[in-house]
C-alpha cells in the first residue's frame, strides 16, 4: 500500500513540472467576483422561494461548490462539521449522527432534517436522516438552517435542517486511493438543453478506511473489531420547465463498532447495513405576477440490517417507508405584502422490525405493519412596511394520529441597515413527532419498551443575528436562547405487562423535563484569492441540567463541549492549490471521566492542467496530520465505555484524480 502511495505522489510531483501558465487576466477577474458570487447564491432551505442569505428570514449557512473544491472535503459530513454549532457524533450503534446546537440524540440522528433538492428523507421507524447517501463530488452546495424550522418543514426539523443541492454543470470522473484500504471511484454528468431540459446522473462507490480497534465489551470480553464506512450510491434528477424529478438509491456498510448493546454476544464487531430509495417530484409555477404555487410528492424507503449474535447467525431487519406530499401557495398583494398558505400530508409505515435466524423469524418486536398518518396546514404573512424593514409571521397546525395537535409559530424582523449590513430578530418554535420505534418497540426479552402516550418534543428559540459583507469580508454572528421540552429518552422503570406481571428495572421511553441553553455562533469568511481564502467558524454553548434524570448525574449538556472551532485557509500559488483545515473541540464531560479536547489538522495539495480536451486535477491529501485521537463521550448507554472514537479520524493519506470532460 505504501508503495502505491509513493508512486502516485511521484506522478503528482511530475505533473507539477509541466504546469501551464495561468490566464492572469481571467484569474484576477474571478478574484473580485468570489465574495459577490457567494452572497448572490439563492438558497432554497429557508423559504418556499429561493432567497440569498442576506434576504433570508432565517439563520442560514452555505458551503458552495468552490469551497468544496478548495478544501477537498472527503464527505458531506466532514464538510458540515466545520460549521459553527454543528458536530458529527456517533453512538455505539450508529455513525454520522448530525447534531446541531448540542441537542443530543440516542442511537439515531432524528432531530435534524436531511433533504436532497428540498425533498426530505428519513427512516420512517427510527427517524434518522443520512448525510452520506450522496458523494461529495455530486454536490453543488450544502445549505444549513440552524434552529427551529418546523413552520417551514413540520416534524424532524427540530434543531435544524440540511439541504443538499445537486451539481449544476458537470461532466466528471473521479477516483482516489489511500492507506488503510481506502479507495473510491465515481462519475457524474449533467446534460442541459436549450429547451430547459436538464438531466443529472451520478454513480459512486467508496471503500472507506478500515481501522482495527481493541474493545472490551460490557460483559468484560476483550477482542479486536473493525471500524469502517463503505458506501455505494446512484442519483438521477430531471428538470423540465416547471417539473423536476429526483431519484436516489444508496447502500452504506458500517462497521458495527460495539453493537446495539455493546456486547460481542449481541453482534458487536459485525457489520451494519443501511440502504434506502428516495423518489421525489416537484412542480412549481408562476400563474401570474400575483400567484405562485409549488407542489411536492415523495416516496422514501429506508432499511437497516444489523447483527444480533456473535456468530452473526441472528440479524435484525428494519424496513420503513414514508409517502406524502405538500402544496404551497404564495399570494403577492403588492411589493410590500405577501401571504403564503400550504398543507402537508404524510403516512409513515413500519413494514417490519424482525429478528431473523437464517429464514426463521424469531420476533417482530411489536413493529410489523404499524403505520401513522400526519397532516398539517400553515400560513405566513410577509410584510415590508418600509424600505429597510421586513416582518414575517407564520404558524403551522399539525394533526397526528398519535399525539393529537401541535401548533408551532415563528416570527422574524429583518432590518437592513444598508446594502452590506443586516440585523435579524428571530423567535421560532419547533417539534418532533415520536418515532414509531419510540412508540411501539418491545423486545422479546421485555427489556426495552416504547411508550404510546409520548408527547412530541418541542423547543422555543430566540435569536439575534448580524450579517456584514464588505470588500472581501463576510461575517455572520448570532446569539440565541433555547428552551427544550419533552425531550424523548430512555429511563429505567417498572412496566406492567398485559398479563398483569411486572417487568422490573427495564428501559422505557419517556418525555424528559424542561431544560435550556444559550449560545453564540460566529461565521467569518475572507475571500480574496490574491491573498488567501479563509474561513473561521466558532461556537460557544452553555446548557443547564434541567433534564437531569432522577437518581443519576445524566443530562443532555453534560456531554457537550463548551467551545468548538474550525478554521480553513486556501491559497493558489503559481497554479498549485494549498489548503489546510483545523477542527478544535473543547473538553467534554462523560459519565466516568472527562473526554480530552482535540485539534486535528488536514492538508491538501492540488494541481490542475489540461490534457487534450480534458481538465485533470490531482490532489494529495493528509487528514489528521498529527494523528490526534478524536473521541466523544459515550452518552447513550453510559456503561463500561467512557468514550467512543470517531470513525475515519485517524491519520489518512490519499491521492485523488478528477477528470472533467
Amino acid at each position: 500500500m505504501q508503495s502505491k502511495i509513493l508512486i502516485f505522489t511521484a506522478i503528482f510531483i511530475a505533473n507539477l513540472c509541466y504546469a501551464e501558465e495561468q490566464d492572469t487576466e481571467l484569474q484576477n477577474e474571478l478574484h473580485f467576483l468570489r465574495l459577490e458570487n457567494f452572497l448572490n447564491l439563492e438558497l432554497d432551505i429557508a423559504s418556499t422561494k429561493a432567497e440569498t442569505s442576506l434576504q433570508s428570514p432565517s439563520t442560514v449557512t452555505v458551503i458552495d461548490r468552490q469551497m468544496l473544491e478548495e478544501y477537498n472535503f472527503a464527505s458531506i459530513s466532514t464538510a458540515v462539521e466545520t460549521l459553527a454549532g454543528i458536530q458529527i457524533y456517533r453512538t455505539a450503534f450508529k455513525q454520522q449522527v448530525t447534531t446541531i446546537r448540542g441537542v443530543l440524540q440516542d442511537h439515531y440522528a432524528n432531530k435534524v432534517l436531511v433533504m436532497i433538492n428540498n425533498i426530505p428523507s428519513w427512516h420512517a421507524i427510527t427517524g434518522e436522516g443520512n448525510l452520506d447517501r450522496l458523494s461529495i463530488h455530486d454536490v453543488e452546495r450544502i445549505e444549513v438552517l440552524r434552529g427551529p424550522a418546523s413552520v417551514i418543514y413540520g416534524s424532524q426539523a427540530y434543531s435544524g435542517a440540511v439541504n443538499i443541492i445537486l451539481r449544476k454543470d458537470t461532466k466528471q470522473l473521479h477516483t482516489s486511493i489511500g492507506n488503510k484500504d481506502r479507495n473510491s471511484i465515481g462519475a457524474n454528468y449533467r446534460y442541459n438543453s436549450k429547451d430547459k431540459l436538464s438531466i443529472f446522473t451520478a454513480a459512486n462507490k467508496e471503500h472507506g478506511q478500515h481501522y482495527q480497534d481493541n474493545f472490551t465489551d460490557e460483559a468484560g470480553i476483550n477482542g479486536n473489531i473493525e471500524d469502517y464506512h463503505d458506501s455505494l450510491n446512484a442519483t438521477a434528477a430531471l428538470e423540465y420547465q416547471d417539473h423536476s424529478l429526483l431519484f436516489n438509491v444508496f447502500r452504506n456498510d458500517e462497521g458495527n463498532y460495539e453493537g446495539s448493546t455493546q456486547k460481542f454476544s449481541a453482534g458487536a464487531g459485525n457489520n451494519h447495513d443501511v440502504d434506502g430509495i428516495l423518489l421525489g417530484y416537484t412542480y412549481s409555477h408562476n400563474w401570474n405576477q400575483f400567484f405562485y404555487s409549488k407542489m411536492k410528492l415523495f416516496y422514501d424507503q429506508n432499511e437497516r440490517n444489523f447483527s444480533r449474535s456473535a456468530d452473526d447467525d441472528i440479524r435484525a431487519n428494519v424496513l420503513g417507508q414514508r409517502v406524502g406530499g405538500n402544496i404551497s401557495n404564495i399570494f403577492t398583494w403588492d411589493d410590500k405584502l405577501q401571504f403564503e398558505l400550504g398543507t402537508d400530508y404524510e403516512i409513515r409505515t413500519s413494514k417490519e422490525y424482525k429478528n431473523i435466524q437464517h429464514s426463521t423469524v424469531l420476533t417482530e418486536n411489536n413493529l410489523s405493519d404499524r403505520s401513522v398518518y400526519e397532516y398539517s396546514g400553515y400560513a405566513q404573512i410577509d410584510w415590508k412596511p418600509l424600505a429597510k424593514w421586513r416582518i414575517l409571521i407564520g404558524s403551522r397546525l399539525t394533526k397526528s394520529e398519535t399525539f393529537g395537535e401541535n401548533i408551532s409559530s415563528r416570527g422574524t424582523i429583518v432590518y437592513s441597515i444598508d446594502a452590506n449590513n443586516t440585523v435579524k430578530f428571530i423567535a421560532g418554535q419547533s417539534f418532533r413527532t415520536p418515532s414509531l420505534f419510540e412508540l411501539y418497540f418491545i423486545t422479546p426479552t421485555k427489556s426495552v419498551f416504547g411508550t404510546e402516550s409520548l408527547e412530541p418534543e418541542t423547543a422555543d428559540t430566540f435569536e439575534i443575528g448580524y450579517q456584514h459583507s464588505h470588500n472581501y469580508i463576510y461575517i455572520q454572528a448570532l446569539a440565541y436562547y433555547s428552551i427544550y421540552q419533552n425531550k424523548i429518552h430512555r429511563i429505567k422503570d417498572d412496566v406492567m405487562l398485559d398479563d398483569g406481571t411486572i417487568a422490573n428495572n427495564v428501559s422505557v421511553y419517556t418525555n424528559g423535563q424542561e431544560f435550556s441553553a444559550k449560545g453564540v455562533e460566529l461565521e467569518l469568511k475572507y475571500l480574496n484569492p490574491k491573498v488567501a481564502n479563509i474561513f473561521l467558524n466558532f461556537a460557544y454553548i452553555s446548557g443547564d441540567d434541567g433534564d437531569k434524570m432522577s437518581g443519576t448525574e445524566h443530562y443532555n449538556f453534560k456531554y457537550v463541549p463548551d467551545f468548538t472551532t474550525s478554521i480553513g485557509v486556501h491559497k493558489n500559488i503559481q497554479g498549485i492549490d494549498i489548503s489546510v483545515i483545523g477542527n478544535y473541540s473543547d473538553t467534554a464531560n462523560s459519565h466516568q471521566e472527562s473526554v480530552d479536547s482535540y485539534f486535528n489538522l488536514s492538508f491538501n495539495l492540488a494541481y490542475q492542467h489540461k490534457y487534450k480536451s480534458l481538465q485533470l486535477k490531482h490532489i494529495l491529501s493528509v487528514q489528521n496530520l498529527t494523528d490526534t485521537q478524536v473521541a466523544i463521550p459515550e452518552y447513550v448507554r453510559r456503561g463500561e465505555l467512557n468514550e467512543l472514537p470517531l470513525v475515519g479520524t485517524e491519520r489518512g493519506i490519499f491521492y485523488s484524480l478528477l477528470v472533467d470532460f
